[in-house]
């Protein structure tokens, strides 16, 4: 690659983001032309920038995953998102996968492995780069509890998350207003205990509730 790549890096920790921007703009073939610590700034990046490879947390605390790739994709439609996550197990690779993205990070990889994964990306394939430990599930003796409060729309609705549908997709194909939509999928975060479609929907891989690697699952959904 002789073109110098554009690089945005978005976390929601700073001392790491800016770590980050410093090691990859030390890269020849690399620029970083923005940083950001949450949601709304990585859009505008994104949008002023329109940088060829976006580094994106996947757990950005005020936003939710998959509006803001749909955002991005608007006004940045040829820039590659590389997702940045501590939790890199099968179940996350299959949820991040399923909301759009172009390839997955662990936070633990090396720096040399991290350029590697942008270039990958840049070239056009999917990379994916899990944790070199992956970390050991604990045993939840409520986990069944949590699972069974689910109401049979709520179990649909978290299947067709895991699928990548969007809300507004859900709403349009259930026949839902959407905000029945929402409101399902705050019941779901609520029941399941967990904070984020995303990690509703790694749970639900890793508690066997939707098939893992169905056909729908890796393809993309902007609608």
């Amino acid at each position: 690659m002789n073109a110098v790549v554009t690089l945005v890096v978005a976390d929601h920790q700073q001392l790491f983001a800016e770590g980050l921007a410093i090691i990859l703009d030390a890269e020849d073939d690399f620029a970083v032309v923005g940083v950001a610590h949450d949601g709304r700034r990585t859009v505008e990046l994104a949008a002023d920038h329109r940088p060829a490879v976006l580094l994106l947390d996947a757990h950005l605390p005020d936003a939710d995953l998959g509006a803001t790739l749909t955002a991005i994709r608007v006004d940045s439609p040829a820039t590659k998102v590389l997702l940045l996550a501590s939790d890199a197990r099968r179940e996350t690779i299959a949820a991040v996968t399923a909301c759009g993205a172009d390839g997955l990070l662990a936070k633990d990889r090396s720096s040399r492995q991290v350029t590697n994964a942008i270039r990958t990306v840049v070239n056009g394939q999917r990379a994916m780069m899990t944790a070199t430990k992956p970390p050991r599930p604990s045993h939840d003796p409520n986990m069944e509890l949590r699972i069974g409060t689910l109401s049979g729309r709520e179990r649909e609705i978290l299947g067709l998350l895991a699928n990548g549908w969007s809300n507004r997709r859900i709403a349009q194909e259930r026949f839902l207003s959407l905000h029945t939509v929402r409101t399902h999928v705050q019941s779901i975060l609520v029941k399941l205990g967990v904070h984020s479609k995303l990690e509703a929907v790694a749970f639900a891989y890793q508690h066997g509730m939707v098939a893992t690697g169905g056909p729908d699952i890796w393809n993309r959904h902007s609608a």
